[in-house]
């Protein structure tokens, strides 16, 4: 395994971090949310709110992921609520690339306690998070309301 090294997100990082984006939600049961991908500028908007007024922005520190000849390959996030996310570019997953980011990024930020959020049926993912030694906490039940009653509720 080729080493990496993790390093602040910077404004010049906003068009590569889309990119993750939009090859995370492209990926089959990655997603928990079910958002779809925002407009590139809402995205912008995003990055820049983190990095110019991070005190009213839901991550705490945010980094990209950089191998030893100077490439990204992804990028992890630790929020406020202590929350950990991670993405690896498809080509570069397998590799020991997020395992270490994430260690590396936890030994930046060290808390008491450390939560992911990772769908049940991405199986790589829920791999990934116990070999860091994560363990199942909880499960998170949803319901969405049909939009047309809604809309009848707030009448």
């Amino acid at each position: 395994m080729n080493g990496c090294e993790i390093r602040l997100v910077e404004e010049k990082d906003t068009e590569i971090l889309f990119e993750h984006l939009k090859e995370f939600l492209e990926t089959p049961n990655a997603s928990t949310t079910g958002n779809p991908l925002p407009r590139f500028e809402e995205s912008k908007q995003f990055v820049m709110k983190y990095l110019n007024e991070n005190e009213n922005h839901e991550y705490n520190r945010w980094y990209m992921v950089i191998n030893n000849e100077g490439k990204i390959l992804g990028n992890v996030y630790i929020k406020k609520d202590n929350t950990i996310a991670y993405h690896i570019i498809k080509k570069y997953q397998k590799q020991g690339f997020g395992i270490e980011a994430v260690r590396l990024m936890m030994k930046e930020n060290p808390r008491k306690t450390y939560f992911a959020v990772v769908n049940m049926k991405n199986e790589p993912s829920v791999e990934f998070i116990k070999k860091l030694e994560f363990r199942e906490k909880a499960f998170i039940f949803e319901k969405k309301n049909n939009t047309s009653e809604t809309d009848k509720e707030e009448l």
